[in-house]
Parts: structure tokens; sequence; C-alpha cells
């Protein structure tokens, strides 16, 4: 049986910051496929799309940046949430921001979307505590 591939989007407005990450997860992961959105309404539309008939053996990892132009992570997850089940059920979700405001780590620890709350930049080290 062939071995499934980890899917993973990141909704940043960093490109450096998705470029690096999409390397990291492409050196610990033998199959990997990587979306990355510089425009977080880009990646609502696409989840939309690609996710509400679509159900994974494996849930899709999002790791979604705080501090976006246009809509920020919290707005995000708000609209987000407001999916179908089907939709929302595919997904495990770590806010990854540079922000170090303990408040928005306590908030992103709080919401009950949020896995848990990754400092930027992804690294070897995180993504083996969270993926063994």
């Amino acid at each position: 049986m062939a071995k499934l591939a980890k899917q993973f989007i990141i909704v940043d407005d960093d490109h450096f910051s998705n470029l690096l990450s999409k390397i990291v997860l492409g050196k610990l992961f033998e199959e990997v496929e990587v979306k990355d959105f510089l425009v977080p309404e880009l990646a609502l539309d696409y989840i939309k799309a690609e996710f509400e008939y679509h159900q994974s053996a494996e849930k899709t990892t999002l790791f979604l940046d705080i501090n976006m132009p246009t809509l920020s992570g919290w707005e995000f997850l708000n609209m987000f949430d407001k999916l179908s089940e089907a939709v929302k059920n595919n997904f495990q979700i770590y806010m990854l921001s540079s922000s170090i405001d303990p408040a928005d780590i306590q908030r992103a620890k709080q919401n009950p979307l949020v896995i848990d709350f990754i400092e930027k930049p992804l690294n070897k080290a995180v993504l083996m505590q969270l993926f063994g």
C-alpha cells in the first residue's frame, strides 16, 4: 500500500517565511504536498472548493499566521469556523507567527480550532515534536 503524502497549507503574507517552511517540510517528509497562500482570502476559497466534498484519510495541517494585512489570522479562523463540519474535520490548525505577544499565544491556545501556537520560523525540531 502506498504511503499517503502529508498535506500542508500555509497561510502567511511573508513569501520568504513560506519558502523556508516549504523547504523544512520537504526535507522532513518523504512525500509532502504544500500549498502556500500569501492572501488569506484565496486560501479560504481554495479550502471551500477543495474540501467541501473531499474527505481525506489523513488530515491536512494548516499553518496560519496572525498578522496579515487584508485578513488577520483571527478573522480567518472566524470565517473558517463558518464552514461545514465536513470541511473543518479535514484540518488540524496551528498558529505560526512571529508574534511574541502573550495575549496572542493565549488566544491561540484557547481557540478550539487551534491545536497550538508555533513561533516562526518553522523548524525541524518543532515538526519532530508535532509529527514524531
